[in-house]
């Protein structure tokens, strides 16, 4: 379980990354779950928006909060089952071995995304949780 709280810009891009093989290559080797400032977005979402997970699915809802604002993304992945909780409402549950993730690790390094915005993301209070 990671547990994290961020702040973006407007417009602001990021993403968080888990079970990374290979940190030379986090978009390859490993699960992005995205942080970008969709706080405007109408309509369906796709997995580029804030809270979906990259190559695999959008969010159920736009829990993004507006720039300048802390967001807290939590981020529960069990075997193959991920769940995506943001601002306090689960945005996101699947299962990883049935798409386009199901060739990646189950473990792996935790990273952070960046897109050269300097000063301009910040992150808090990350927490992470080891499961039995």
């Amino acid at each position: 379980v990671l547990d994290v709280e961020y702040m973006y810009p407007p417009g602001g891009n990021s993403g968080v990354y888990f079970r990374v093989a290979d940190r030379s290559d986090p978009v390859d080797q490993g699960i992005e779950v995205q942080i970008l400032d969709s706080s405007k977005t109408e309509g369906p979402l796709g997995h580029h928006d804030h809270g979906g997970v990259i190559r695999t699915v959008g969010p159920t809802k736009n829990m993004s909060r507006p720039p300048h604002t802390w967001n807290r993304m939590v981020v529960t992945c069990v075997g193959s089952h991920l769940q995506v909780e943001l601002n306090g409402e689960q945005i996101i549950d699947t299962q990883l071995d049935q798409g386009p993730m199901k060739d990646r690790p189950l473990d792996g390094y935790i990273g952070f995304q960046d897109h050269g915005q300097p000063n301009n993301l910040k992150f808090r209070n990350i927490r992470i949780l080891k499961l039995n």
